[in-house]
């Protein structure tokens, strides 16, 4: 028999291997065993020792000795030795085996060798071997020994097993001493008995485990040259994972947790260092306003009469419109009720006081207001602020005079910016969304299907129990997974899964054929199908026999890499991919409890239409299965699932969305115009067709912004769509509702005044209205479009996209609005003057005032006089508000990344059950790459020695550092030291006698006949014979029958190298590994992550090859390495160019631009802050609403503090209230209610995106706007206004 057919146990065939049998019967000593005479000497065929008497050692010459440094290097310095030349060379060619199997363990390759090598080269073996039993050759008159005794201190015996028990092979990453024992059960008793009595090799050995050194005459061999497994040897260790006695080195990675401990108390002291300062200023307005008035009554008895006391008094005493000042104390200036004027009534600055700027006091009234008039000079700010109100008079004037040319030009420009529709695509490709053209992860994923191609699809099926339960076989109790009513059920739904027909293609036709390349025949057992049934060659029949399956099972689970443990397409069905939900650290695998079956498909594009229609045909065929099989928990996945199921989640809740946009509509309808008791009255004073006009208006600036980016070849996002249109409602209704208000309110004033109302006046009426409102408009919308369109400036697509767009949206909502929806007023006044009836404008009825609306009640009468009526309210605001944003500072930290993939699916989706058992019951994630190529581009000669050592050897090299780190606790999400096609090669395949055969240039494949083929030359061998070999391995298809070659490449490595067009060299290679099991965003993120700091390091430390690590998920998570920084550049950069612009509009007042900052400063922290407790984690989706909650709160803000500075109120407290009275019904009628009419509409959601990033955070948004806005921002402006 050659045993060198069975590879992956010629580790039995060496005829020791480390398991230990117990011998106890007498034994009979039928050869002399002679001290200093060799026993055992030369080779008798068949690898079996010859019988020597009384043979002489031998002396070592040169030849010999440098075959002992690799067969036996603790034999080196021998003086003598038993083993001939031949024995040594035989034993080199099989070492190679063993270094697969055992030889990532240094201490266990060398002890292995030193028992060996004591069996065949040591010259006192007779004291520790016995020859049993020998037959002669009458031939040549040889006496072989096919029986022997191997006497082994109980010391030796178990520090050897010790040091190899938990050394895991290259090949399978299991167990390497289980390919001795033949089963999962390697005790130490077995795996010595085993090795040493097989039915592979005709030499017996015994072991015999003797309690002393010295069994009568015997001496055992004992622990002189044993190393244990922590040890170093030649200068190497073992992993840390090999030896249970060595803790593993932990590569500290950074800890992004947040260290309560320390920011609970900065956060608790800012809140007190705030509360203080708060409390300081109130004290202080509150001695303040006691002297003023003391000083105020003392300069009135001068003889100044009440307008001069008035006068002199410095700002910091807020007048309120009964009399009294802002906190409720009555003012001697002036009896209650009077109202506060000024000469000329021009507006006093908030920045300045008037007792400040007339000193001396002078002696009468009249010289004082003489001495005013003449030395007061307007300040330059307010020349600035007189400039929109002028802007907006005249623009009211030129719409209304050239209405129709006005209309015309809007509906060119409107038609112009639609017509870009005509190349109008939506995206839905997350590289394409996430990652910019020229990112890093974008331009390798190019390289890497470049270089290596998109090589299968995968589909999958899962089952479990759902009831556990268990089955008792072997003496043993597994879990019910393995009972063969369970396993035949699956096995049954693989068979029809792969039977499905699809207009005459079934999975044979589709499949991935890991041979296809090299097998021309195509038979259906070639599909790469992975599943625990492989392990018994797919064969229905033997699962009848559980003692049996059950026995294969477990040892297929320990050594899936061994030949009759392959599958049909000769690779190995690696435990982790065929079983689940077993002990990670234990590696119970009869435990199991989940049973998974892969099904590869062909990634070329030629098959992907038929292999989209079988996907759809497994999904119908196994939804069916899930109402037919009760007593299984089924859950499966196709390639193509996730985005059909998020299409249907999309295609569910275009209702919801368009329900929102309705009711929207139907609110802002309803509410713009004002309330009145009876429905004549109610009807003429409606604005509902008015404000379905301003809705019309947002919609046509969408749909023209989505046309200007179309023209420009910029793709559209389902973010852009379903986050534009609240954006420009929320601004634009907002500014409907000011314009709307402002000539309602006009209108009731001239009733009042008991003026003449008709159509003539409204042009003046429309003045006066853009005259009021323009520059707030202006100011507010000029804020957004600037900030948003700075945030184009990001480097991640989708939000590049949404910044263009909203900023064109904004603007040509502006055009329009002050354009064409003006003139819509105008039309609107004409029938309302007219007596005409909103909708049946054939009916008329008499224009009576109407009743304001309860909102604007809400807040004209009741909010905006007891929000601020004494100090103690403006000051408990302030430090709740303060101590809200420093609590939510102090959350950000604490802020997660990135986007679960089962938020985008249907609340009712069968991929939540996949998920939940690949999160739960998977033991292995995603496959992933380490590329390496030549620094300077040229092709790279890895056998050259630098650059071998920088790939394989060196202790830095790229295959080292992957293991180093994959052994890390830290770095649990790398697993594995990584398969190496280079290694693999030159250990493995070349070295092994029946894998490379020739027939002169041409390679002679194991699984075809060699009759005319001999070995491969491997002395002296030249650059090109390497090379020519390596291509001739990755070709090689494996055999599984046992009698060659089972370690070809054509299935593990067959897409592992591109070489160059002259074949001596490599352009690109990959050493592949595999990722830990990733169940959320963060374990992607942080897989990601360490891979990239394997790739640098390995970098770091070469000078040859640039390494760069690649999975398939990479792209899509590369956006999370700057997420956090893009955040912060983005707010920041919309934070200051709103400050900027709301400077210069309002007139390089700082502080009141400092006050629209802080606002919205506050507003955008608060947010995030309250993203941490709401769990909704920051992406680009949640980047995008952010910068949205930026745009909303300017908005709001803006409107407010320019009604504060333009106010003619005397006093902080007087202005705020004016402001609030004047903006607060729109802000909180128009922007507010309407987006929580839409917005609470997306609860009903079915897919959880819509439900935590549109509803949960736009009705936060909303919530934290209205409050600053409302609440805030008048106490503030009230306490710190100036």
């Amino acid at each position: 028999m050659n045993l060198t057919n069975r590879p992956l146990l010629q580790l039995i065939v060496l005829s020791v291997c480390l398991v230990v049998s117990v011998y106890t019967a007498d034994y009979t000593d039928n050869y002399k065993h002679v001290p200093g005479q060799c026993i055992l000497q030369n080779s008798c065929g068949s690898s079996l020792p010859c019988a020597q008497n009384t043979s002489d050692p031998i002396t070592p010459d040169e030849d010999h000795i440098a075959l002992l440094k690799t067969a036996c290097p603790m034999y080196v310095d021998a003086e003598n030795v038993c083993c001939a030349k031949d024995q040594l060379e035989d034993f080199i060619k099989q070492l190679d085996v063993v270094k697969n199997i055992i030889g990532g363990c240094e201490a266990c390759y060398w002890d292995f060798q030193a028992i060996e090598c004591a069996f065949f080269c040591d010259v006192n073996q007779h004291q520790f071997i016995q020859i049993t039993n020998a037959t002669l050759n009458e031939t040549d008159s040889k006496t072989t020994v096919i029986g022997v005794r191997y006497f082994i201190t109980k010391d030796a015996a178990k520090r050897i097993y010790n040091a190899c028990k938990n050394v895991r092979d290259s090949i399978s990453g299991g167990i390497g001493i289980v390919y001795v024992c033949g089963s999962a059960d390697c005790d130490q008793d077995t795996f010595y008995l085993k090795l040493g009595d097989n039915a592979y090799t005709e030499l017996k050995i015994e072991f015999v485990i003797a309690d002393t050194s010295t069994v009568d005459y015997v001496k055992p061999y004992t622990d002189k040259d044993i190393y244990d497994c922590k040890d170093t040897v030649n200068g190497k260790t073992c992993s840390c994972m090999d030896c249970e006695e060595k803790i593993c080195p932990i590569i500290v990675d950074e800890d992004t947790t947040v260290n309560w401990h320390y920011t609970l108390p900065i956060g608790l002291a800012l809140c007190l260092v705030w509360m203080i300062v708060v409390l300081v200023l109130t004290f202080r307005h509150k001695s303040k306003s006691a002297s003023n008035n003391t000083e105020i009554k003392s300069v009135g008895a001068g003889g100044l009469d009440n307008k001069a006391a008035e006068l002199t008094s410095p700002v910091s005493i807020h007048e309120t419109p009964n009399g009294q000042n802002d906190y409720g104390t009555s003012s001697p200036t002036r009896p209650n009720g009077a109202s506060p004027t000024r000469p000329n009534d021009v507006p006093l600055s908030p920045s300045l006081s008037v007792a400040s700027t007339i000193s001396p006091l002078p002696n009468s009234p009249t010289e004082y207001e003489n001495k005013s008039l003449i030395t007061k000079r307007e300040p330059l700010y307010q020349c600035w602020l007189r400039l929109g109100p002028r802007i907006g008079e005249a623009w009211s004037n030129m719409v209304y005079d050239y209405w129709y040319l006005v209309l015309l030009i809007c509906f060119i420009l409107t038609a112009l910016c639609c017509g870009g529709w005509y190349n109008f695509r939506i995206t839905t490709d997350p590289v394409e969304l996430w990652t910019s053209e020229d990112s890093v992860s974008r331009m390798q994923k190019i390289d890497y299907d470049s270089q290596f191609g998109t090589t299968y699809r995968t589909c999958q099926l899962v089952v479990k129990e759902k009831s556990p339960s268990t089955f008792g076989v072997n003496n043993k109790i597994v879990n019910g997974v393995f009972n063969p009513d369970f396993l035949k059920q699956v096995y049954d739904m693989m068979v029809d899964i792969e039977s499905l027909n699809v207009g005459n293609v079934t999975y044979s036709d589709l499949c991935y054929k890991p041979l296809g390349e090299f097998n021309k025949t195509h038979p259906k057992e070639d599909c790469a199908t992975l599943s625990v049934f492989q392990w018994i060659d797919n064969n229905r029949s033997v699962l009848d026999n559980p003692a049996d399956y059950i026995k294969r099972m477990e040892l297929c689970a320990e050594a899936t890499a061994l030949p009759e443990c392959l599958a049909s397409f000769r690779g190995p069905s690696a435990t982790n991919i065929v079983l689940g939900g077993y002990d990670a650290v234990k590696l119970n695998y009869m435990d199991s409890t989940t049973l998974p079956v892969t099904f590869a498909l062909d990634g070329s594009a030629a098959k992907l239409e038929n292999i989209l229609k079988w996907e759809t045909a497994m999904k119908d065929y196994l939804l069916e299965q899930m109402g037919r099989r009760p007593d299984l928990k089924i859950a499966f996945s196709t390639d193509r699932a996730l985005e059909d199921e998020i299409d249907r989640a999309s295609h569910a809740d275009i209702f919801t969305i368009v329900l929102s946009y309705i009711l929207m509509f139907v609110y802002v309808g309803v509410t713009l115009g004002d309330m009145d008791c009876s429905v004549k009255g109610c009807l003429l004073n409606s604005k509902a067709l008015l404000g379905v006009g301003g809705v019309v208006i947002v919609l046509v600036s969408v749909v023209s912004a989505l046309g200007v980016t179309s023209y420009a070849g910029l793709p559209t996002t389902l973010i852009v769509i379903e986050v534009i249109p609240f954006l420009i409602l929320a601004v634009g209704v907002d500014n409907v509702y000011i314009m709307v208000q402002g000539i309602q309110r006009i209108i009731c004033e001239k009733i009042e005044r008991e003026e003449t109302l008709n159509t003539s006046a409204i042009r003046g009426m429309l003045s006066s209205m853009m005259r009021d409102v323009f520059p707030s408009m202006i100011l507010s919308s000029l804020c957004q479009m600037v900030a948003f369109a700075l945030g184009s400036l990001s480097f991640m697509p989708s939000v590049q996209n949404f910044a263009y767009n909203a900023t064109i949206a904004l603007l040509m909502n502006f055009i329009l609005q002050t354009t064409v929806f003006l003139i819509l007023i105008r039309v609107d006044l004409m029938r309302q003057l007219n007596g005409r009836l909103d909708i049946l404008c054939c009916i008329k009825a008499e224009l009576n005032k109407p009743d304001r609306g309860p909102v604007r009640w809400f807040i004209e009468e009741f909010w905006a006089k007891y929000l601020l009526i004494n100090k103690w309210i403006p000051a408990f605001i302030l430090i709740f508000f303060g101590c809200f944003t420093i609590a939510n500072v102090m959350l950000i930290p604490d802020l997660k990344l990135g986007l679960e993939p089962t938020m985008a699916l249907p609340s009712d989706s069968y991929l939540l059950d996949y998920y939940h058992i690949a999160y739960t019951d998977y033991r292995i994630g995603p496959g992933m790459s380490f590329v390496f190529k030549s620094r300077d581009g040229s092709p790279l000669d890895v056998y050259e020695e630098k650059t071998y050592g920088e790939l394989i050897s060196n202790q830095n090299s790229l295959l080292k550092t992957i293991g180093k780190y994959g052994e890390s606790p830290s770095y649990q999400y790398i697993i594995g030291e990584g398969g190496s096609f280079i290694k693999y090669f030159s250990d493995s395949w070349l070295d092994s006698e029946p894998c490379c055969w020739n027939n002169g240039d041409e390679f002679c494949p194991s699984i075809k006949d060699r009759t005319d083929c001999s070995a491969c030359p491997q002395t002296n061998m030249t650059t090109d014979t390497k090379y020519k070999y390596l291509q001739w391995f990755i070709s090689d298809i494996p055999r599984t029958d046992g009698s060659g070659c089972s370690k070809g490449g054509a299935v593990s490595y067959a897409n592992s190298a591109k070489f160059s067009p002259s074949n001596r060299s490599v352009i690109s290679g990959r050493f592949t590994s595999s990722h830990g099991v990733l169940s959320t965003s963060h374990a992607f993120i942080t897989a990601r992550q360490q891979a990239l700091v394997i790739a640098d390091e390995v970098n770091s430390n070469s000078k040859i090859i640039e390494v760069y690590a690649y999975s398939s998920f990479y792209p899509y998570y590369e956006q999370y390495d700057t997420i956090v920084r893009e955040c912060a550049v983005n707010l920041a950069v919309t934070i200051v160019a709103t400050f900027l612009v709301a400077l210069v509009m309002l007139g390089f007042q700082l502080h009141a631009a400092l006050c629209v900052m802080l606002s919205v400063t506050m507003c955008a922290a608060d947010m995030i802050g309250s993203m941490v407790y709401l769990n909704i984690p920051l992406n680009a989706i949640s980047l995008v609403n952010l910068l949205l909650s930026v745009g909303i709160a300017v908005e709001f803000s803006a409107n407010i503090v320019q009604a504060y500075t333009t106010s003619k109120e005397v006093g902080r407290t007087n202005k705020a209230r004016h402001a609030l009275r004047k903006t607060g019904p729109a802000i909180v009628s128009g922007i507010a209610m309407t987006n929580f009419v839409g917005v609470i509409v997306l609860a009903a959601a079915k897919s959880q995106l819509f439900v935590v990033f549109y509803f949960r955070m736009f009705f936060t948004i909303n919530v934290l706007c209205v409050a600053h806005t409302i609440v805030f921002l008048p106490a503030f402006l009230a306490f710190l206004g100036d």
